[in-house]
């Protein structure tokens, strides 16, 4: 089964990015309506059975498929000897690591005296051979710019999973409902992806084939590693250097931002990478230019109203206890959507077969970061965050860098095309401050100051941006004509 997508390359671009955002407010929604539900159901024992099972595999879901995956998008469906290659080794790999997984279950169980943690971590290592029959599929339609299935096959995996969570927790199987929702997510989406795009491979092996692709993925793993290890040594050192409450304060400061920022950006990416894959140069630069101000006007904004109202917004929806994470939030968040927007260049960037730039742009940004808490205790917290925001603003040069280097192109346009929304948001965060300026925290002076900033960040894109504005109407208007 193969659905047919628009062949415009503008339009597709377009679709995907549609369905990734679709794809992403749902999972957003489900997971935070399901939390409670869960909490309600199962109690803190449960979960913390499952916490103690799910830090394993997660580590080595960062590695099983070796990045191949994501390279092999790049590879033409007629190599067959290259598809072949790969989908033996990563099944190989793949079981190999579920094995060890299961192994290490054993252990975690004898050394924290839970005998239900082997069978659990057994369970959930059931997902790496998911993972190993779904990532060939996944990457072909990647290739053939269809990422609609892929927002599909989130959604309904997510909506099944979840139902299958309730299902059990309520017939009192505890921990294991956790367990059977993650895998049933990859059955799903396996069965989705391998209906759509399967191709039976031939009994054929070749390493050396597939070795552009392992050294690509490499990079990609490495990427990842480097930001995974990198963030747990660094909560490490900010836990022993100011105690647990500020590490718990410090890490909802990071997480918030991040979640926001990654929700926005993540399916941004993942088009214009398969749109970097179909399209000649000369026709991804002007997309990723236009995706960059697009975004650009999306977080700019929401980050400094957020940041001017993260006193009173706080207040209110996590009470007096989270107050010392609030300052660290106004600091961190306009450097996560500077991030952001940067990271779109990873996108042309991986799919032009950059990825050791990749790794040594996200390598530099964990090193910075860990600098940044290393010199904590004598410094103090604020300095950490402003620290954490220069290795982001450092990280943001770098990958605007890398991509001008990579295309030929200066990077200079994509860097002045965010002059007008970092003013405008600007503007629209000290209106905010002088709404609210004197008022006690309530809901609605807070959100009466928010629509006042709003409205000043809009003014003031309307003056300095309104050509481009009505040009960027006009192409969405024309575009849903076209695709109706």
């Amino acid at each position: 089964m193969r659905i047919r997508l628009p062949t415009d390359g503008r339009r597709l671009f377009v679709l995907n990015a549609a369905a990734g955002g679709f794809a992403s407010l749902a999972k957003i929604g489900i997971q935070l309506a399901l939390l409670p539900i869960m909490a309600r159901l199962l109690g803190p024992e449960e979960y913390g059975l499952y916490a103690l099972a799910l830090p394993t595999v997660a580590f080595f879901t960062v590695l099983a498929d070796g990045g191949i995956g994501l390279s092999l998008a790049r590879e033409r469906e007629t190599s067959t000897l290259v598809w072949s290659t790969a989908f033996w080794l990563l099944l190989g790999s793949c079981s190999v690591i579920a094995l060890i997984v299961t192994g290490l279950g054993f252990v975690l169980g004898m050394v924290s005296d839970q005998p239900r943690l082997p069978g659990l971590v057994a369970l959930l290592s059931v997902s790496f051979l998911l993972m190993a029959i779904s990532a060939l599929p996944a990457a072909r339609l990647v290739r053939r710019g269809n990422l609609v299935l892929h927002s599909a096959g989130d959604v309904v995996s997510t909506v099944v999973g979840a139902g299958v969570a309730i299902l059990l927790a309520v017939r009192g199987a505890g921990a294991w409902s956790l367990a059977a929702q993650y895998v049933v997510g990859f059955v799903v989406r396996a069965a989705i992806f391998n209906a759509a795009a399967y191709e039976r491979p031939t009994f054929a092996f070749d390493f050396q084939a597939i070795w552009p692709h392992v050294t690509m993925g490499g990079s990609v793993i490495g990427s990842r590693l480097a930001e995974f290890v990198g963030r747990a040594i660094e909560n490490l050192l900010y836990g022993q250097a100011f105690g647990p409450a500020a590490l718990g304060a410090y890490t909802l400061a990071n997480q918030i931002p991040r979640f926001l920022c990654e929700a926005a950006g993540n399916p941004l990416w993942g088009a214009l990478y398969a749109h970097a894959l179909r399209e000649d140069a000369v026709h991804v630069e002007p997309v990723h230019a236009r995706l960059t101000h697009l975004l650009a006007l999306l977080l700019f904004p929401a980050a400094a109203l957020l940041t001017a109202a993260a006193p009173q917004v706080f207040a209110i929806a996590f009470g007096p206890k989270w107050v010392a994470a609030t300052s660290l939030i106004q600091i961190l968040l306009p450097f996560y959507a500077l991030n952001a927007v940067a990271a779109q260049c990873g996108a042309i960037l991986l799919a032009k077969g950059r990825g050791g730039a990749m790794f040594w742009t996200l390598s530099g940004l964990s090193a910075g970061r860990l600098l940044a808490v290393v010199l904590g205790p004598w410094i103090g917290v604020e300095a950490v965050a402003y620290g954490v925001g220069a290795a982001n603003v450092a990280y943001a040069i770098a990958m605007f860098t890398a991509l001008g280097l990579t295309t030929g192109s200066s990077p200079k346009g994509l860097l002045r095309s965010l002059a007008v929304p970092i003013l405008a948001s600007v503007f629209g965060a000290v209106i905010y401050l002088r709404a609210i300026d004197g008022q006690a925290v309530t809901v609605a002076g807070t959100a009466i100051g928010l629509i006042a900033g709003l409205a000043a960040y809009l003014a003031v894109l309307l003056v300095f941006e309104h050509r481009e504005l009505l040009a960027l109407v006009s192409t969405l208007r024309r575009l849903a004509t076209r695709s109706s």
